[in-house]
């Protein structure tokens, strides 16, 4: 994992905390317990490598949710994986 990789989703994680919680609606569509994979529309290098990150979650079948950021919204979805 790249450092740009790191700060970026870093980055991505305060907007992704900071618009659920204006949007508690949001929490309804996240299972407990689930991990949550943050991508971006557009960005396929930094997507690419943030899915690559779940392998741990699906070996142990825990439930995985992506989070897409689109504009200034965020997409939640099941994760399929490819």
């Amino acid at each position: 994992m790249s450092t740009a990789f790191i700060q970026k989703n870093i980055r991505l994680s305060l907007e992704f905390d900071t618009y659920a919680s204006r949007n508690p609606g949001v929490y309804d569509k996240i299972p407990n317990g689930s991990w949550v994979v943050l991508t971006v529309r557009g960005d396929e290098k930094f997507n690419r490598e943030s899915r690559s990150t779940v392998g741990i979650a699906q070996i142990n079948k825990a439930k995985v949710i992506e989070a897409r950021k689109e504009g200034s919204r965020w997409k939640i979805a099941k994760f399929v994986t490819a």
